[in-house]
């Protein structure tokens, strides 16, 4: 029977204690999979009003799956490769934007997929948006530079999805070398492209209690020691919160030395949760914690901050 899991297992053939892996790449397919299926429950359990805005991301990232079937050209891998992680100048980021096709491409398939079950006010932005590469290019570098409160919130999910698959793309086929050359020290941000994660994953099975951050962008997973604050490093002041007991499968751990707060998914409890679907689906606890003072950390790709 075919295995869903989006997380390779380790490698049994070699005897003794395992070292952490720094970095888990992402199975796309599954990563898709899994995300339209907690994306079509979601769906279901939101009703019929809320639950519209999650039916329309499942289609999304059903498109995304097609895209990855798709593969990008050595080129273009090269060229994403290249983007600076972070700490770019906008302009020169927007050049080297420029030089990538498949993004480009990627967004027009994305807006053809689904620009039928958007307002017909925002499928004609989004469409003068994909005739306009110049533009595109300028949001698509805000967004990339964090400047997300610069790009209209209905253009902003589905320019970012485009990006993410093709940056997902590029890590995926180019592991080895990533493997080779990255250092093994841990980060807030992605060490393979410099975007925010979603949230922590606190694995199971033969990571058993480990905990990993997810990109947001290029879906790598990195490893970072439980116990001390994802934002400043601290460990003084953290708390756990959950509606439910110590061992719900989704909780939000925050520091009240920098403020900041960031969802905890427990796979070691649940292994069928995904970071962004079920991130979106649990917002009622963000909410609670936000109006104790704390401020989000990280970025969820289907609702951007503004």
């Amino acid at each position: 029977m075919r295995s869903e899991t989006d997380i390779v297992p380790l490698d049994k053939r070699t005897p003794g204690v395992q070292a952490i892996e720094p970095l888990i790449f992402p199975v796309l397919e599954a990563v898709y999979t899994r995300r339209e299926k907690r994306l079509r429950l979601l769906a279901e359990q939101q009703g019929e009003a809320k639950g519209e805005y999650f039916k329309f991301l499942a289609y999304l990232v059903e498109a995304q799956q097609i895209l990855k079937h798709m593969p990008l050209g050595a080129a273009d891998v090269s060229a994403i490769r290249a983007v600076p992680k972070q700490g770019c100048d906008q302009d020169h980021l927007e050049k080297l934007l420029l030089e990538i096709p498949s993004w480009q491409q990627a967004f027009l398939f994305l807006v053809q997929q689904v620009g039928c079950m958007v307002p017909e006010t925002t499928r004609t932005m989004l469409e003068k948006c994909g005739q306009d590469v110049p533009a595109l290019t300028k949001q698509a570098a805000n967004l990339l530079c964090g400047n997300y409160t610069q790009v209209d919130a209905g253009l902003a999910v589905i320019l970012w999805a485009a990006l993410s698959v093709c940056w997902a793309q590029a890590v995926e086929q180019d592991q080895q070398h990533i493997q080779q050359t990255q250092p093994a020290g841990e980060a807030k941000l992605c060490p393979c492209c410099g975007a925010q994660p979603v949230a922590s994953l606190v694995l199971g099975g033969d990571r058993e209690g480990l905990r990993y951050l997810q990109c947001s962008l290029c879906e790598t997973r990195w490893h970072r020691v439980r116990g001390i604050c994802v934002e400043c490093g601290a460990s003084a002041h953290l708390e756990h919160w959950t509606f439910e007991d110590l061992k719900a499968a989704v909780q939000i751990e925050s520091c009240g030395d920098c403020k900041t707060y960031l969802k905890v998914f427990r796979l070691d409890y649940d292994p069928e949760r995904d970071a962004v679907a079920d991130d979106l689906g649990s917002f009622v606890l963000d909410t609670a914690v936000e109006q104790q003072g704390f401020a989000r950390a990280g970025l969820n790709p289907f609702s951007f901050p503004g």
